[in-house]
């Protein structure tokens, strides 16, 4: 009896030791499961047009910069918006590249605005402007993670403004008398060939249309204003009336210039043409 007891106390202690020993070497690398991407939760983050330097917004640690409101243009698309991050040191941080985070929006009422991304793994987005009665609402950005959030910030405010407008990327001049294109630059492709005027005349009411970076056509509000610069001086002369966006050369003395179109609203520059060559006979 004493030996079986000693047999089976062995038989125990053989089990408690080897079998947590084969369910080690059993999990080898062909069962492990592969552990999900790690979060990230960034103390913040701030918005950049493309090709600017101005902050359009910034939220760090869950507030909304004092003052800060999207606009979103009406029934176009906005800038491109790029999206940066901060970490707890208000130090620029890299958002992951592992194609499990993206970025993500809560609209209160998506009858007023909506987003667009050129590209879903983008950090950078554009807003559309849907309704002016109402044109006020507001919206969270976020950042997704396998089908929950690791980052949302407060809700922002966010404006729709009829004189708001995308980058302009290009231009179109239309002569309003024969409907002829006179110059174009439109995804790098420039059209149209020199001015001809005689000294003493001028052309035709022209009318300037500009390109967002989809070639879509478009034309701000009555707060925009055009000037234009003229290399040399003294040959032609572009005149127009505020808050419209056509306009005449006028003939001055014999040569040739360069006349370069300018977009302003109020005293800033947003947009000038290429240089196109003006002759007066």
């Amino acid at each position: 009896m004493h030996i079986i007891k000693k047999h089976f106390a062995l038989l125990v202690l053989f089990a408690v030791i080897i079998i947590p020993v084969l369910f080690i070497n059993g999990c080898g690398e062909d069962n492990v499961t592969t552990p999900q991407s790690e979060h990230f939760e960034p103390a913040g983050l701030f918005i950049i047009a493309e090709g600017s330097t101005d902050t359009l917004l910034s939220v760090f640690n869950a507030v909304v910069r004092t003052g800060d409101t999207l606009k979103a243009p009406y029934n176009i698309l906005s800038a491109h918006w790029e999206v940066f991050f901060w970490g707890e040191n208000r130090n620029v941080i890299d958002p992951p590249n592992d194609g499990s985070h993206t970025l993500g929006f809560t609209i209160r009422d998506a009858s007023v605005i909506e987003t667009e991304m050129d590209n879903p793994n983008d950090w950078a987005f554009h807003l559309k402007g849907l309704s002016l009665n109402p044109d006020t609402t507001s919206m969270q950005i976020k950042i997704l993670h396998q089908g929950h959030s690791d980052f949302t910030t407060p809700y922002i405010p966010v404006k729709v403004d009829p004189c708001a407008i995308p980058d302009p990327a290009g231009f179109v001049i239309v002569d309003t008398a024969s409907n002829q294109i006179i110059a174009r630059d439109s995804a790098g492709i420039q059209t149209g060939d020199t001015i001809v005027i005689n000294s003493g005349s001028s052309t035709n009411r022209l009318k300037i249309y500009w390109f967002d970076k989809e070639g879509a056509r478009f034309q701000p509000c009555s707060a925009y204003t055009l000037s234009a610069l003229t290399n040399p001086d003294g040959i032609a002369l572009f005149t127009n009336k505020p808050g419209e966006f056509s306009f005449k050369i006028e003939g001055i003395a014999s040569g040739t210039t360069l006349l370069s179109i300018r977009l302003f609203r109020d005293a800033n520059l947003v947009y000038g043409t290429r240089n196109i060559p003006v002759r007066v006979n």
